[in-house]
């Protein structure tokens, strides 16, 4: 472990390691320090000598009070508040800036104040030269004040204990590391102790007010032998003292200040390094300021504190060991607040070393860490504790796959888990990887300079939520115990792993029984949000897993946890995940997005950070979203062939109780319109899920229960399925294919919902669902539509045939009556046979009505099962007829009934749909006759066999 000297010195080194980064100075040196103190702190007083000839005489040489000049360095020691009423801070100083009495606990400072003072007794520690009755006219030239010990055998030395510095009576800076002024002193008074004076027995004597005149002469007078007169002024003494001294033992040791002292017990050297940091530091960033700008000098001065090194003396640079290893870095960056100006990072480096080098800190980590700590409160440590149990909530709850079924079943990533592909859209701030793993949303999140904002888009289904779950859960349990395998599954890349030092946010949308409320707020009528009110909205929308942490922290204070909450928002650290915007209602959803994208870009805030997740949205709301996040979008990919078998294995693993035998992936996959709805990952768990549970459920009830998964609806309109369904069917009927312009929609859901009222004996009146609603609850939210370009589209054509099917069916279950009346087996035999119509109609290509015959065929119910026996009796029927009496120009009508006949075979994945006994007879006789047909054109094509020996055996064929 470095000692606290050179660990000091690596604090204070790299504050002028940018300079050496950019090239701007291959390396620091004692001249080029000496230069930026003297450039950008200046002397403690006028370089113009006071036009008072007595003021330079031997006797009476010094600096009055007045003449101190007052500046930014003054403020950065004392804060701007209180460095006088002088002091006018420069543009790049704010007014309001802390300074280091204000940075450093009071008894820190009250001890750093007087040692910063070469005094030995405990004295006021602002005040040192009070002792020597100088508050009334100024500071004796170059602050020789002491003299005790001097050996008058020796050379004399500029040693710190003679030249008494620090604090004025006022406040003033008259530290040794600055210029003190430049006063030329008449030295011809020398020469009466050159010649005349008994130096040993006055050098001996303890210093006394009535000494200190000689003893200062005398030690002047020694200290110029050999020298020229002319040069005894105060820029002579302080470059043969600091630079030819102080600053050249700095860069050779590598160390700032040591044990070693003088014999009166002062320790000098550390006197020494509090004076350098105070001074260094200051002029170390301005310059950095001057260098490279403001925002970036912030920026570098940062990253140069974090990743500073500690070396020997002689060894070259980049060879040392880290100050800070990686867990102290993350612990630093995470939870401590740093300041947002150069100035600020160098007093925090300055505090720093003046807890080391008192006694305070033990290590430059906790230095740093306790200094934030003390700023704050207590709060630096109080978040550490809250973010150990908040990452281990989140660890937890976002470990859990949420399969959105009725089993309650509970499996993790490492048990289902399979990583989908993705793509990204070129955008203004997300560079396209070469590598497509590098596609991954976390890994465009790290690589993302500056402000990294991203929007993960697919449809219902398709992962997001289980993605950034498991990112944040990954992140989690890498924070908390060190085990990356969950983050390195979901991200897949190492460009991602600078995200492992991140704090998950995750702000999920409520359970599904509150989804879509809690937002009143932010209703038109309601005034403009702050942040603070937004991010209170954005907590209160949390699931009450995610509350649960910052409920038990602030045992149960509301706003105690709120402002958790918003602190963590803040935190530098902070990778916030806002999931399911699709969620929020689309009435105040723009809204809701103007408000996210103020709170990240305001500076309480500063969100460094965000992911946004949204099912495809309406036009306008998906353009302000991609705008708000900087049109970076990536975008989830259906699963292919090798991800859908993957995804089976692992169920079918996972489910040793089932007859996981039963059903082959390939039974699944072959059969009828299916196919598309594998690349959806929740659609092909519960498929598989349901089909384990029963391998001989039917297609249509296996659909049937899969659609009710995708919708995220805290209620929604009774009629609203029946009108999808009706609408489906118009699409399907009347060539209308996936798509239907958004108007029309609209206009159909209202004449169909209006009809429902009717036919359910309410009335065709009620309230009229809004544009926004409708859309909402019908498109957006429900998860089997989109919205693109003013088209209304079903993602999947087999779930319009289920549409379709469900509206033929509902003709025979309308009503308030149990039985079935012939009008309503009519209607619904109407509705039928206008399918059939389109699938035998040449000039129409819409496989939805084919799909819908066959789901019609596999259709059961869990009672009642007599009410679609009927309607697929005469289906079959027809098809039977078809398959005979369709010949000529209506061959196609025998080639659709034979596939639809074939189809219906196998299309309860694998297992023929239901027939009753009528139907079997029909296709037994079917089958004979085709069987005798194929024999009879055997015949026809070869008349006369080999072993034929009858004669007449052609006439009487």
């Amino acid at each position: 472990m470095p000692n606290i000297y050179q660990q000091s010195f690596s604090l204070l080194e790299a504050l002028w390691q940018p300079l050496v980064q950019h090239g701007i100075i291959e390396k620091a040196s004692a001249p080029k320090l000496e230069k930026w103190i003297v450039q950008n702190i200046g002397a403690s007083f006028p370089s113009v000598a006071h036009e008072e000839p007595t003021r330079h005489q031997a006797y009476k040489a010094y600096h009055s009070w007045d003449e101190y000049q007052v500046g930014d360095f003054d403020q950065y020691f004392w804060g701007a508040d209180t460095a006088g009423e002088e002091a006018t801070p420069s543009d790049t100083q704010s007014k309001k800036a802390p300074g280091l009495a204000q940075l450093l606990p009071p008894a820190l400072f009250d001890e750093f104040c007087r040692m910063l003072s070469s005094t030995r007794d405990a004295r006021i520690p602002r005040r040192p030269y009070a002792a020597f009755n100088d508050q009334t006219e100024g500071l004796w030239f170059y602050g020789l004040h002491q003299f005790d010990y001097v050996n008058s055998d020796e050379t004399p030395r500029l040693e710190d204990q003679f030249c008494q510095r620090g604090i004025g009576p006022d406040g003033q800076l008259v530290l040794r590391s600055r210029p003190f002024g430049d006063l030329m002193l008449n030295a011809l008074d020398l020469d009466y102790y050159r010649h005349d004076f008994d130096t040993n027995a006055l050098l001996k004597e303890q210093t006394t007010a009535d000494n200190l005149l000689d003893k200062r002469m005398t030690f002047l007078m020694l200290f110029m032998q050999g020298k020229k007169n002319s040069k005894l002024n105060e820029t002579f003494l302080w470059n043969q003292q600091y630079k030819g001294n102080r600053l050249d033992t700095l860069m050779d040791t590598r160390r700032l200040g040591s044990d070693s002292s003088t014999e009166d017990d002062m320790r000098t050297s550390v006197r020494q390094a509090l004076d350098l940091a105070v001074c260094l530091s200051f002029a170390a960033a301005r310059e950095v300021e001057k260098q490279l700008g403001i925002t970036t000098a912030r920026e570098e001065l940062l990253s140069a504190l974090l990743n500073a090194e500690v070396r020997g003396a002689s060894a070259a640079p980049g060879t040392g060991k880290p100050l800070l290893d990686a867990s102290e870095r993350t612990q630093l960056m995470n939870a401590c607040t740093w300041p947002d100006s150069a100035l600020g990072i160098a007093a925090a480096a300055t505090c720093a070393i003046v807890r080391l080098l008192l006694g305070a800190s033990p290590t430059a980590f906790d230095a740093l860490f306790d200094h934030f700590d003390y700023l704050e409160q207590g709060g630096v440590s109080a978040m550490l504790d809250f973010k150990s149990g908040y990452l281990r909530e989140v660890a937890a709850w976002g470990d859990v796959l949420d399969m959105r079924d009725a089993d309650n079943e509970r499996f993790s990533y490492s048990d289902l888990y399979v990583a989908p592909e993705f793509e990204q859209r070129p955008g203004a701030g997300a560079p396209s990887p070469s590598d497509p793993r590098a596609a991954n949303p976390a890994c465009i999140v790290a690589r993302m300079p500056g402000r990294a904002r991203l929007l993960v888009q697919a449809g219902s289904g398709m992962g997001k939520t289980t993605y950034v779950k498991g990112l944040a859960a990954g992140i989690a349990r890498m924070r908390i115990s060190g085990d990356g395998t969950l983050f390195n599954t979901l991200t897949r890349h190492e460009a991602a792993v600078p995200l492992m030092n991140c704090t998950p946010v995750l702000i999920a949308q409520p359970e599904a029984a509150l989804a879509g409320k809690g937002f009143e707020a932010l209703e038109s009528t309601r005034p403009e949000l702050s942040s603070d009110e937004f991010a209170s909205l954005l907590y209160r929308q949390l699931p009450d897993a995610l509350k649960a942490p910052f409920r038990t922290v602030s045992n149960g204070d509301k706003q105690a946890a709120l402002e958790l909450f918003r602190n963590l928002l803040k935190a530098p650290d902070s990778l916030v995940i806002v999931d399911s915007i699709d969620e929020v209602p689309l009435t105040v959803r723009n809204r809701y997005i103007d408000c996210l994208a103020d709170l990240a870009e305001d500076p309480r805030y500063n969100i460094q950070r965000l992911i946004v997740t949204s099912r495809p949205l309406e036009d306008a709301s998906e353009l302000k979203l991609e705008h708000a996040l900087s049109d970076n979008v990536v975008r989830l990919l259906p699963f292919d062939r090798n991800r859908q078998c993957d995804l089976f294995e692992r169920l079918r693993q996972n489910r040793p109780e089932d007859d996981a035998q039963a059903i082959a992936f390939e039974d699944i996959a072959e059969t009828p319109g299916f196919d598309s709805l594998l690349g959806n990952p929740l659609l092909l768990t519960a498929l598989v899920r349901s089909l384990l549970r029963n391998p001989h459920a039917t297609a249509f009830n296996v659909l049937d229960t899969l659609v009710e998964l995708l919708p995220k609806l805290p209620e929604q309109d009774v009629y609203d399925d029946q009108v999808l369904a009706h609408i489906a069917f118009d699409m399907t009927a009347e060539a209308g294919g996936d798509s239907i312009d958004e108007l029309t929609f609209r206009k159909r859901y209202q004449t169909y919902r209006g009809k429902a009222r009717s036919e359910a004996t309410l009335g065709a009146g009620g309230d009229e669902p809004s544009r926004e609603d409708v859309i909402d609850r019908m498109v957006t939210r429900r998860g089997i539509l989109t919205m693109r370009n003013g088209q209304v589209t079903f993602e999947h054509t087999i779930v319009r045939a289920l549409f379709t099917c469900r509206h033929v069916l509902n003709a025979l279950t309308s009503g308030v009556s149990e039985r079935l009346s012939n009008e309503q087996y009519d209607r619904a035999y109407d509705l039928y046979r206008a399918l059939l119509d389109v699938c035998i109609d040449p000039e129409r290509d819409d496989a939805a009505a084919e799909l819908a015959i066959l789901l019609l065929l596999s259709a059961r119910r869990p009672y009642g099962t007599w009410l679609y026996e009927d309607l697929q009796a005469d289906i079959y029927r027809d098809l039977c007829g078809l398959t005979l009496n369709a010949f000529g120009e209506h061959q196609n009508r025998h080639e659709v009934a034979v596939k639809l006949v074939h189809a219906s075979h196998t299309f309860d994945f694998s297992l023929p749909c239901q027939r009753n006994e009528q139907i079997k007879v029909w296709e037994s006789r079917l089958v004979a006759f085709a069987d005798y047909y194929a024999a009879d054109e055997a015949l026809t094509i070869n008349p006369k066999r080999a072993d034929d020996t009858s004669v007449n055996s052609t006439e009487e064929r």
